[in-house]
């Protein structure tokens, strides 16, 4: 009985802070650094920012990791909107959208690992446009989707999306971050988790 309260209590917490709780290992893009929300409005004209993050469930800590993102907007300029990745490495290899490998000179420590951001400045209102779905997936050449570990061991991981300009129930669904996690019902997932 204790159990069990304290695990509503510890849920309710999660659903008033909006924290999301992962049962897997994944590399994902977030709204924010400590990886609240998978979706996010576009503003137009002002800059924003995108979080690609790994998140450890039972993995202390990461040497490296390998990638892509899948529909990536790329950087198509101005007159629609200027796209900046920076990493938070310089020891980087590929490019996002067929397949990317960042490393890193000492260990990451979790559980959460931020990878690096990608800023947009948007002038276009209809850029990228409504439900605009980019996801971490598996590396076109190699087909990885992995983190590397303290002890150099790879360790495959799920891969998480980002929606811009979410509407729910618009042309292309609900808007999930995972297939069938909708981003509105992750709050309830993660108290749903604990149990």
């Amino acid at each position: 009985m204790k159990k069990s309260v304290i695990a509503l209590a510890m849920g309710l917490m999660l659903l008033a802070s909006g924290a999301m709780a992962f049962e897997n290992n994944l590399i994902g893009i977030f709204a924010e650094p400590e990886a609240l929300t998978c979706a996010a409005a576009a503003p137009v004209g002002m800059p924003m920012n995108i979080y690609i993050i790994a998140w450890l469930v039972d993995i202390p800590a990461i040497t490296a990791a390998e990638f892509r993102i899948d529909n990536y907007t790329g950087n198509p300029g101005y007159p629609n909107a200027i796209v900046t990745q920076t990493w938070n490495s310089p020891l980087t290899v590929g490019t996002i959208d067929e397949g990317f490998s960042i490393a890193f000179t000492e260990a990451q420590p979790g559980p959460i690992v931020e990878l690096g951001h990608i800023e947009y400045l948007i002038f276009n209102p209809t850029f990228p446009g409504e439900d605009y779905k980019m996801c971490v997936a598996e590396t076109l050449d190699s087909g990885n989707l992995v983190v590397v570990d303290a002890a150099y061991v790879t360790i495959p991981v799920d891969g998480w999306c980002f929606v811009f300009n979410c509407v729910v129930g618009g042309p292309n669904g609900n808007c999930e971050c995972l297939d069938t996690i909708p981003v509105q019902d992750s709050n309830w997932g993660a108290v749903k988790a604990l149990y």
